[in-house]
């Protein structure tokens, strides 16, 4: 019996460490995913921040990866020549960027960058509702990047 309870012991104590590993792991994107392009902070371009807290969940991580993969398919070339850019942002350790956005929780902020100056921004708090509907979304999402793309398109 002694023997018995010394394994589950075990056992329940190597469960939990594995468990907190894997939350941890879950709760931190690799960023080798899609590199910031932190070349050449000047001239006009299209800002596309995630903003988030220092404990992310997995919907926090699915928002993430749901726009990584939006800007890798359907902006590759404007990723390219850096006319968008993209950054992940601890928001609780940059909270000069959190009063810039005036941002409380997790979100995407779509800024228009001019000489280096957040001109303009959208906060996109909907993307909490919207994760669970891929095509709106990204409609929501590119809705906010084309703006900004076509304004940016007159002024030339």
């Amino acid at each position: 019996m002694e023997k018995s309870k010394k394994i589950i012991t075990h056992v329940l104590v190597i469960f939990s460490l594995i468990s907190i590993g894997y939350a941890f792991g879950k709760n931190s994107v690799s960023k080798e995913q899609m590199p910031a392009f932190t070349t050449n902070q000047g001239g006009d371009y299209v800002a596309v921040y995630y903003l988030h807290s220092s404990f992310r969940c997995v919907t926090c991580n699915t928002i993430e990866q749901m726009t990584i993969e939006l800007l890798e398919q359907s902006y590759a070339k404007e990723r390219h020549t850096e006319l968008i850019r993209w950054d992940e942002i601890d928001f609780q350790e940059h909270e000069a960027i959190a009063k810039k956005f005036d941002v409380i929780a997790s979100c995407i902020v779509v800024a228009w960058v001019e000489n280096g100056k957040v001109k303009d921004f959208q906060r996109l708090d909907d993307v909490w509702t919207l994760m669970k509907e891929p095509r709106a979304f990204d409609a929501y999402v590119s809705d906010a990047i084309d703006s900004y793309l076509n304004e940016m398109e007159v002024q030339q």
